[in-house]
């Protein structure tokens, strides 16, 4: 009940799922006309006030209905509440008609962009859940425009020095040293009627996680729902290039969402540091000469690691610059003989290089140690806002699979393609116990029992697990 500015307008309007210079100039219009019809509310009632006029009528909104009621005379002022309810609806009422004009012109829909907080708009299906607003980097700022030579200049940049790299990426200005404005690099860019942006991230101890909108002047197919919380997918085939190494990162990414609209597609991509932090070049190079030699290519195991394998420590700060190949994405039903249930489109989307720092609230790494006469046992655990991470212990010639529980005995399930990156959401996690039993009885006999009530499952646990530890975390 307090008298609320533009400002404050614009800060609870600035939350609307849609973002367009078209809406913004309107709300800015609209913004002034509420201005003027309270000056002139305010001299009538002045006015009023002198002559004390007879009775006049105000309307009200009750249950969507007009109903009239009198009010007494000397000209009744409105209450800083129903001055805001006024401008809210007014504005209100501009947005409603903008997405009625979008309803029946698809075109004009599919031009606007929905770059507002996906990790907000997605962490319904998001195999991980949500995203810690708190500690989330918006990359994406809707009043400042890529030049068009970026992609000419993102060039110089894949496979380039990885110390321009992270010298190029402080926030104001581009590599070359470009103002682009107080918050960066707007990360778009559109390649065979694909409009892909990387809207804000969050960086954990044990991942990267990217907000991505992907557009489409065509409809999208109707994407297959996947997983429990029936997310949609598609996946990015990418080259990244890290500051921290000399090598290019490539391979698919998926990028888990749904579809907002039949243009639109959210999701969040995450990229695990266990992907990006091992150099493989020695090994390539030991394969190629194997070959050339005619002989078996060497295995790698835990003896020959250190022989053919690097590991790259990730900083608490570093830069990457992304480069998109092409997409994919499974679909409800086959597209044409040619890609059967397959969306494919290729491409050339690059993106400039982008500073990331990792989030220190409320991540751990809690070190066990723990190991059974069997030599099975948990090594450490990773801990952040979004996910547990188990680092097990087991001996060369045995198979296990590890299961937490947390604190309330609920099964902690995987996020991703990895087991044992496991999603915190809806867990308590300040006592987590973990479990290691052999896999093929894991798989032909526990496992079955997970389907089941909480309590049965842990007491199979408890009976058939070789290893058991509790981490108070």
């Amino acid at each position: 009940m307090r008298k609320n500015s533009d400002d404050d307008l614009r800060n609870i309007l600035g939350t609307a799922s849609i973002q367009n210079q078209v809406i913004d100039t309107r709300i800015c219009e609209t913004l002034e006309s509420i201005r003027q019809e309270r000056a002139e509310t305010a001299a009538r009632e002045e006015k009023s006030d002198r002559q004390r006029a007879v009775p006049t009528w105000n309307k009200q909104i009750r249950n969507g209905k007009y109903t009239a009621r009198k009010n007494q005379a000397h000209g009744k002022k409105h209450t800083a509440g129903q001055k805001l309810a006024y401008g809210l609806g007014t504005v209100a009422a501009v947005i409603i008609v903008s997405i009625g004009i979008c309803v029946a012109n698809p075109s004009l829909a599919a031009s606007i962009p929905i770059l507002g907080n996906i990790f907000a708009k997605v962490q319904e299906v998001f195999p991980f859940g949500r995203i810690p607003e708190d500690e989330t980097t918006r990359l994406y700022d809707e009043n400042v425009r890529t030049p068009q030579n970026a992609r000419e200049k993102s060039n110089l940049m894949i496979g380039g020095d990885p110390n321009i790299i992270d010298e190029a990426a402080g926030s104001g200005t581009d590599a070359f040293g470009e103002s682009m404005g107080d918050e960066g690099f707007i990360y778009r860019d559109q390649d065979n009627g694909i409009t892909i942006t990387f809207t804000e991230y969050y960086a954990s101890n044990q991942a990267i996680f990217f907000g991505v909108c992907i557009e489409s002047e065509e409809a999208f197919p109707a994407f297959a729902t996947m997983g429990d919380t029936d997310y949609q997918l598609i996946q990015a085939k990418t080259e990244e290039q890290y500051s921290f190494r000399d090598t290019i990162v490539g391979g698919f990414r998926n990028i888990e969402g749904r579809l907002e609209d039949a243009h639109t597609f959210a999701g969040i991509m995450r990229v695990d540091y266990d992907s990006i932090n091992v150099d493989d070049s020695k090994y390539e190079a030991a394969c190629r000469e194997a070959e050339e030699k005619g002989e078996e290519l060497p295995a790698v195991t835990e003896e020959t690691w250190d022989q053919y394998m690097n590991r790259y420590e990730v900083p608490e700060k570093f830069a990457v610059q992304i480069k998109i190949e092409s997409l994919r994405g499974y679909c409800r039903e086959e597209i044409d003989a040619e890609n059967g249930n397959q969306y494919r489109v290729r491409g050339n989307w690059e993106f400039p290089s982008c500073k990331i720092e990792k989030s220190t609230a409320d991540v751990q790494t809690i070190q066990i140690g723990e190991v059974n006469e069997q030599g099975i046992g948990l090594d450490m655990i990773e801990i952040s806002p979004v996910e547990l991470t188990l680092h097990t212990i087991e001996p060369a010639n045995r198979l296990t699979f590890a299961v937490a529980l947390d604190k309330n005995g609920k099964k902690l399930a995987s996020g991703s393609s990895n087991a044992y990156e496991l999603a915190t959401a809806g867990c308590d996690i300040s006592t987590v116990t973990v479990y290691i039993c052999d896999y093929d009885e894991y798989m032909d006999e526990i496992k079955a029992y997970a389907l089941e009530d909480d309590e049965k499952f842990r007491n199979v646990l408890e009976e058939k697990a070789l290893f058991k530890t509790v981490v108070d975390t």
